[in-house]
């Protein structure tokens, strides 16, 4: 959800400016993204949307921001190529009402281990963190910019090898 992770960027800003204070009384107010700066900056959003889609590019299906209500399963698709090809979901859909969020839809192997579905979710929520983070700070913080950068591309690579994984094979008991 986009609103949460609006909230996240606003406590790691407002935290780094209250640790920054050395000297200069204007650190915290400068660094923090208020909830005024974050939605006039929508399109850091937007930006970290386009490299999800552009690195999940050979197995994603569609990928956008979608105002959601109702329930909401994410959804990984396993290969559409095969006749068993279904979607994920976990046992209690979210209830959500109205709210803008990344959805994607995914192709995986029909060998993906559903157990790592919440993995995959939690690690693209911290990469929008840190991504939207990185490109505050370049106006705001320059010095830590780079950092949270990297923390992105970290986060992108874990959810890529995530999404990659296979269940192991198990032998036929016949």
């Amino acid at each position: 959800m986009r609103d949460e992770v609006y909230e996240e960027v606003a406590k790691a800003t407002d935290y780094t400016g209250s640790k920054l204070i050395d000297g200069d009384d204007t650190a915290r107010d400068r660094i923090l993204a208020a909830d005024d700066d974050l939605a006039e900056l929508g399109r850091f959003w937007d930006e970290s949307v386009l490299a999800v889609n552009e690195n999940f590019k050979e197995m994603l299906i569609s990928g956008s921001t979608q105002n959601v209500g109702g329930f909401l399963p994410p959804v990984i698709a396993t290969s559409t190529n095969e006749p068993e090809a279904h979607a994920i979901a976990p046992d209690k859909p979210i209830v959500i009402v109205g709210k803008p969020a990344y959805v994607a839809k995914i192709e995986v192997s029909k060998s993906f281990d559903k157990a790592l579905t919440a993995s995959v979710q939690s690690t693209l929520r911290s990469f929008f963190i840190a991504s939207i983070i990185g490109q505050w700070f370049k106006f705001a913080n320059k010095g830590e910019a780079k950092d949270y950068f990297a923390q992105a591309a970290e986060m992108l690579e874990t959810a890529e090898r995530l999404l990659y994984s296979r269940r192991k094979p198990t032998r036929p008991t016949t």
